[in-house]
């Protein structure tokens, strides 16, 4: 089995730091958040002392387990409590993960985890989400704008092209892939302030 691992990038700089951070202000010891993410004591401390990224699993664990999302990995603004935020096609906030073809946009800006979070993602031809289907809090919509993507859920296949729309509950066992011949463009919204 693949376990797909962020890759270090001059935006994971701070990760180690940020998540020990995190960890901390919650009052969590490394054994506790490997209690609540499901991610090994051992792991977080490595991760926390730079001596490896997280695998997406393990990051989308733990920020569930820190009540975040997956901006903490690479910003530690985000999550400030702000009445309203405008996100500039410009300066969104950008999470490239090379290592499974997908480059995801920030569209939510600065708002806490809570009850909406978006994003646009961007997948290569023949990527996917994974071989092990994925499992946490919320609900996820997915609204294709170029291409195809296969979603199976809870063991029901779906294939979607442009225009097509898809929403599940995210404790139901799901995964990805991107089924056309060349890029695919998704809006993904998710609730509970969680993402990949």
């Amino acid at each position: 089995m693949s376990v797909w691992r962020l890759q270090s990038t001059p935006a994971f700089e701070g990760l180690g730091a940020r998540l020990r951070e995190l960890r901390r202000a919650r009052g969590l010891s490394l054994d506790d958040l490997a209690a609540i993410s499901g991610v090994p004591p051992s792991t977080i401390s490595k991760i926390e002392n730079r001596q490896m990224n997280p695998s997406l699993v393990h990051a989308i664990n733990m920020a569930e387990a820190l009540n975040e999302n997956l901006g903490f990995l690479i910003d530690d603004r985000v999550g400030r409590d702000v009445a309203f935020t405008v996100v500039r096609s410009n300066t969104r906030a950008k999470l490239d993960l090379p290592e499974m073809s997908l480059s995801l946009e920030d569209l939510h800006g600065d708002f806490a985890p809570g009850i909406l979070e978006a994003r646009l993602g961007t997948i290569t031809a023949g990527a996917t989400s994974g071989e092990e289907p994925m499992r946490h809090a919320g609900e996820e919509l997915c609204h294709v704008l170029d291409g195809a993507i296969r979603y199976i859920v809870d063991g029901q296949r779906f294939d979607l092209g442009v225009g097509d729309t898809i929403q599940f509950k995210c404790s139901d066992p799901h995964l990805w892939e991107n089924i056309a011949p060349g890029t695919t463009r998704v809006l993904w919204v998710f609730s509970e302030g969680l993402s990949f």
